[in-house]
């Protein structure tokens, strides 16, 4: 008979080898809302996007956005809202050209407007709704490397602050290098340090022989995480999580670039959007001050071990629970011998 305190030792080392598992997301792919090649149907228009501007398609090769010449603009937007709860999207993108100068960027949108081509990268200012920029020329930001990734939540009343590349609008964002994971300079240095990367370093979301991927996953009332990945490095890098922020029910999902005096090829390859679930995610909760309770802000010199743990962690913990398990069985033998002893 096994007693009491073996089952809860059992118990206690099972639940922490569970405890470091990765999130498991379940999802359902969204046609609606993702793009792939031939990306137009038989009769040559798309049965879910609408496009303008500048905006090229080559089924067999791309979207483009816009081409390396002055003076371009061009955009592709969802003819649905987005309107799951929690989802996924996963964008797979080019940018390049001839030029040593070079610019603007590119747009991702999750918004009420829908095709309205404007000043912020391709599409219009004043939006409602999110939008995540892709920039790549830097008009006034001392401190910040290029190019650059952001977030921006309009109000449908605030204008993008073009002069200072959306400093007074930006909810979050990382300068990205040529490996995601050796440059990307998070939120919470980028204002007050002055952050340099080596030149070799710059130019990963640019002018690469190999595609970049930017994966955008929203839970409401949980979190918003933006990631990257280049295919030289298959890693996920993250550059940034806001908890708490709340994007339009009925959003369109669109894209868009621009190009002014200098200019870029600007290509979106696939697009997959996902309706995702967890069972393990949860709303974040309050701390003393108001905040979150945990700070997911990071510098690129933290040497800390992430909070999760990683593989060795979790081979650790296996083997501390088969330790426990070999104890409790040499227990058990120990108490039923003793007890038959007993009984002469």
């Amino acid at each position: 008979m096994v007693h009491r305190w073996q089952w809860a030792l059992l118990g206690l080392a099972a639940q922490c080898v569970a405890a470091d598992q990765p999130e498991v997301k379940q999802s359902v792919s969204l046609r609606t809302h993702s793009l792939a090649q031939p990306y137009l149907d038989t009769d040559m228009q798309s049965r879910w996007f609408d496009y303008g501007g500048d905006t090229i398609i080559r089924t067999d090769q791309y979207i483009r956005l816009t081409s390396d010449r002055p003076s371009q603009s061009g955009w592709i937007f969802s003819r649905l809202p987005l309107t799951a709860t929690n989802w996924e999207i996963e964008v797979e993108f080019m940018i390049h050209g001839q030029n040593n100068l070079y610019g603007d960027g590119m747009a991702m949108w999750l918004t009420k407007q829908r095709g309205m081509p404007g000043t912020v990268f391709g599409s219009t200012d004043r939006f409602e709704g999110l939008g995540i920029f892709f920039d790549t020329y830097k008009n006034n930001r001392p401190g910040i490397q290029f190019p650059y990734v952001m977030a921006m939540m309009g109000d449908g009343q605030t204008t993008y602050d073009q002069g200072n590349d959306g400093k007074a609008n930006e909810l979050a964002g990382c300068s990205v290098g040529a490996n995601f994971s050796d440059a990307l300079l998070p939120l919470s240095v980028r204002k007050d340090t002055w952050l340099t990367v080596p030149s070799n370093q710059a130019r990963a979301l640019r002018n690469s022989a190999q595609t970049a991927k930017a994966r955008l996953t929203y839970f409401q009332d949980a979190y918003l995480k933006l990631e990257l990945q280049h295919k030289d490095a298959p890693n996920w890098v993250e550059c940034f999580r806001l908890d708490s922020v709340t994007i339009p029910s009925v959003a369109y999902l669109g894209f868009s670039a621009h190009t002014g005096e200098l200019s870029d090829h600007h290509e979106i390859i696939r697009v997959d959007t996902r309706n995702v679930y967890s069972p393990n995610v949860a709303k974040p909760t309050s701390g003393a001050d108001g905040g979150s309770a945990a700070d997911t802000r990071q510098t690129p010199y933290d040497t800390r071990p992430p909070k999760s743990g990683g593989l060795g962690w979790f081979f650790f913990k296996l083997i501390l629970f088969f330790v426990v398990v070999a104890g409790a069985y040499a227990g058990y033998t120990f108490w039923k011998s003793q007890s038959r002893g007993s009984r002469f």
